[in-house]
């Protein structure tokens, strides 16, 4: 469960959704700040790209934000 966000709400740690030649969410990534993000590449495994890059700025969907009550509910104490 996630708060959507807008590409300038980015913090680090939210997640970043793609919408490559889909109707649907195909490709997740985990912001790092300055548009980076971490990402797994099925040719190259984890890379870390930028979200100006132009494929990626063309298929970012939005970012998203896990829910403090979400993240609670899986906390390991």
């Amino acid at each position: 469960m996630v708060d959507p966000l807008a590409k300038d709400d980015l913090k680090e740690g939210d997640l970043v959704f793609f919408k490559i030649k889909s109707r649907s969410i195909s490709h997740i990534g985990i912001y790092l700040g300055d548009n980076r993000f971490a990402h797994a590449s099925s040719s190259r495994g984890v890379v870390i790209s930028n979200l100006n890059e132009p494929y990626y700025s063309r298929y970012f969907y939005k970012g998203g934000r896990i829910l403090e009550s979400f993240k609670k509910e899986f906390t390991v104490e």
